[in-house]
């Protein structure tokens, strides 16, 4: 649903030095869950798909706020970690 993310997911797991034979398989896995959801979803909905529509939008501001969120805390840990770790 938001397209950004599906682009920017390798960020964290290269940042964070992931393997890659760990990152394939997991990526692989997670794609499968969330495009077998939409497959189902769409089939289920059939013409009424649009009723979705109204609260798809809604959605899509909460995922980008949380991960926002999510971001600017990872990014603080961060920096506290590396100031501590200066300190010693």
């Amino acid at each position: 649903m938001v397209p950004l993310f599906r682009n920017l997911i390798s960020l964290p797991a290269g940042v964070e030095r992931m393997p890659v034979r760990q990152f394939l398989p997991l990526t692989t896995l997670g794609s499968l869950i969330w495009n077998s959801g939409f497959v189902v979803a769409g089939y289920v909905l059939g013409d009424n798909w649009q009723v979705v529509d109204d609260y798809a939008g809604i959605f899509q501001k909460a995922v980008i706020a949380v991960v926002a969120l999510a971001l600017i805390a990872f990014v603080a840990v961060r920096i506290r970690e590396r100031g501590r770790s200066g300190v010693q």
